[in-house]
């Protein structure tokens, strides 16, 4: 049952992928603009925007190439050639749905790490899979582009292989923990004549005896490889990650050495030295992809065994990028995590950790204080050192959490892997007595998360987008035209889902100039987006102003101009009002869109002076709910000298 269960819950996975129109919501920018963005102009040569960490800029790029093109570049190159066959139309459901595909697929690493970690260590594999599959934090988070959805399968793979190899001194410290062991003097003593007598053993031959008897030393040094490729694969898609790996990595080295003789250091040399290779052959493939894509480094060289040689000197090792390099030279400086928010350092424990995992936080505070009131019993002092499954869980659950809280720059999914401990540590209490099902309260917690995030928030912009495709690509009936979208108090428009092709240009563009010649003889329109983020209005009023005048926005004759301003329904009431200049005409909302940063007024009471149809004091609460949770389009209508002396 329990399999069926974690069966329904991945096919619920995928449909969300399927029907994006159900999960619109647009959790963070990163999710387009770490992958998405920059990939759909290098394979489909769309218009978009490449942010700052792209760029080679100061310190340089902090972006690894290998994940993004294995995952969403693949789905693209998919999507590339099904659409040169004829097979489907590249579209803003599609440019949205292969990528999302492609994570998700890759997100059942984590399952399937999580469920031979659940079963080498003799837990319930299923209820692990059910509240892993159910938590909201994998069916919003894990189906979106986001790189740590990466990072949580490569700590889960990590953990695995770790619990795999020391699974039988995990278990054996579990069992003795609990009074089942069977090898202990007292059990000797009580079954002499039945059992043979052992010696007891130090904890390197405790250690060093399985590997002699299995012969296990070659898939020791085979672990030590994949440990050595995951954690500088890792590193390089997210940087962040030696946070997560640091804890089963120093398990693994260590193992259960307790002793500091000189076995138990060669023991420790030699794992170190199995991680090596792996790591280091990592290290080289990434840093000469990222150097090739980024332009600091030649392939031509790379292809020539006599310029390589030629050129191996310390010109050859300043022009390589290393990306995570680059990253912790960016963010060691405030002033340059300043404009993405700082945080105080307790956000993750006091916040995100609720935020993200409620009921299993829960758990492990419950956990905590019966710690607390019982670690004074002698026997459990006389066994705090003895390594078990459960201590190393919780090591690699708090040891994340306070590391990246060093950062001042603290966002949920920076935290997202730690849900792979805590399932593990907690998903028997989540589980009804006897059942495969969750708890209520679990439940119902990750379905409103899911409501909120996976839906909500933010969730008209996309749709918006492939609304604003239509209106760029309308024919043209006479003169092209020069449109202007202007984003208020939303998230970064992705440029792609517009798919289209030399024809956004940058704010306040003259098209008279030389660079912008090519564009003239196609007679097709164009587009400018201006992003305003979270301006005040007086800066709206004032984009506006500027982009109405010949002198900011030089225009060429053959184009006509048209301004439309996108902004959550919670702000209508800055548009609602009449103007000498100009005014805006709502013509169109998306629903289902929820900004945090601007909650609606669930009661709003003013007229709309500019368009009184549309005033919520004539609609009845069904229709003031979804309209207030809407995001707005409006036209910019010029007013005339003779619309003025019509109105007076």
């Amino acid at each position: 049952m329990g399999a069926k269960v974690w069966l329904c819950l991945v096919i619920l996975r995928f449909m969300v992928c399927f029907y994006p129109g159900q999960m619109k919501g647009y959790i963070h920018p990163d999710q387009f603009f770490q992958t998405v963005e920059p990939l759909a102009g290098d394979i489909f040569g769309f218009d978009h925007l490449r942010t700052w960490d792209w760029n080679a800029t100061s310190p340089g790029p902090i972006r690894n190439i290998l994940f993004p093109y294995a995952s969403v570049g693949a789905s693209f190159f998919a999507l590339k050639q099904l659409s040169t066959s004829g097979y489907i139309d590249i579209s803003g459901y599609t440019l949205q749905a292969f990528p999302r595909l492609a994570m998700t697929a890759a997100s059942l690493i984590a399952d399937i790490a999580v469920y031979k970690t659940a079963k080498s260590l003799d837990l319930n594999p299923w209820n692990c899979l059910t509240i892993l599959a159910s938590s909201y934090a994998t069916l919003a988070f894990h189906t979106r582009t986001f790189t740590n959805v990466f990072e949580c399968a490569l700590f889960a793979l990590v953990l695995m292989l770790v619990v795999m190899s020391h699974k039988d001194d995990l278990l054996q410290n579990k069992r003795h923990l609990e009074g089942n062991t069977s090898n202990t003097k007292s059990d000797n003593n009580r079954h002499v004549g039945k059992k043979r007598k052992t010696k007891p053993k130090s904890s390197i031959e405790k250690q060093a005896v399985p590997h002699a008897a299995t012969s296990s030393s070659p898939n020791e040094a085979l672990v030590g490889f994949c440990l050595g490729f995951i954690v500088i694969l890792g590193s390089f898609c997210r940087p962040t990650f030696p946070a997560f790996f640091i804890i089963p990595i120093s398990f693994w080295i260590t193992g259960s050495v307790t002793s500091g003789d000189i076995k138990a250091v060669w023991e420790i040399f030699k794992r170190v030295a199995y991680i090596v290779p792996g790591a280091f052959m990592t290290f080289v493939v990434c840093v000469v992809m990222d150097s090739i894509y980024y332009g600091t480094l030649d392939a031509a060289i790379l292809n020539n065994p006599t310029l390589l040689v030629q050129n191996l000197n310390l010109d050859l090792l300043h022009n390589i990028t290393i990306t995570p390099l680059n990253f912790i030279k960016y963010n060691i400086q405030n002033s340059n995590l300043s404009p993405h928010g700082i945080h105080p350092r307790i956000t993750h424990f006091l916040v995100n950790v609720p935020m993200l995992f409620l009921p299993l936080f829960v758990c492990f505070l419950k956990d905590a204080v019966s710690f607390y009131k019982t670690w004074h019993d002698r026997s459990l002092a006389n066994e705090i050192s003895l390594i078990t499954s459960h201590k190393l869980f919780v090591l690699m659950f708090l040891t994340p959490i306070m590391l990246l809280s060093l950062i001042p720059h603290q966002e949920p999914r920076y935290i997202l892997p730690v849900i792979v401990p805590l399932v593990l540590l907690y998903s028997d209490s989540l589980m009804k007595p006897l059942s495969s099902i969750p708890k209520m309260y679990w439940i119902l917690f990750n379905l409103i998360g899911c409501i909120i995030f996976g839906h909500f928030h933010q969730g008209g912009l996309v749709p918006c987008m492939e609304y604003l495709h239509k209106v760029a690509t309308r024919p043209i009936d006479n003169n092209p035209t020069s449109f202007h979208f202007v984003f208020f108090h939303t998230y970064m428009p992705p440029q792609h889902l517009l798919h289209l092709q030399d024809q956004i240009l940058p704010p306040f563009a003259n098209l008279s100039m030389e660079k912008y010649q090519h564009i003239l003889p196609k007679q097709e329109n164009v587009v400018t987006i201006h992003d305003l983020m979270g301006s005040d209005q007086l800066t709206m009023f004032d984009r506006v102003d500027k982009i109405l005048s010949d002198t900011k926005t030089v225009t060429p004759k053959p184009y006509q101009k048209e301004i439309y301003v996108i902004s959550p329904a919670s702000l209508d009431t800055i548009f609602c009002r009449l103007n000498v200049k100009y005014n805006f005409k709502l013509i169109n909302q998306f629903t289902h869109h929820l900004s945090m940063e601007d909650p609606p007024e669930w009661f709003p009471s003013y007229e709309c002076v500019a368009q009184p149809d549309r005033s919520y004091s004539r609609m009845n609460f069904g229709d003031t709910f979804q309209t207030m949770l809407s995001l707005f389009v409006y036209k910019v209508e010029p007013v005339t000298y003779l619309d003025n002396v019509a109105k007076s």
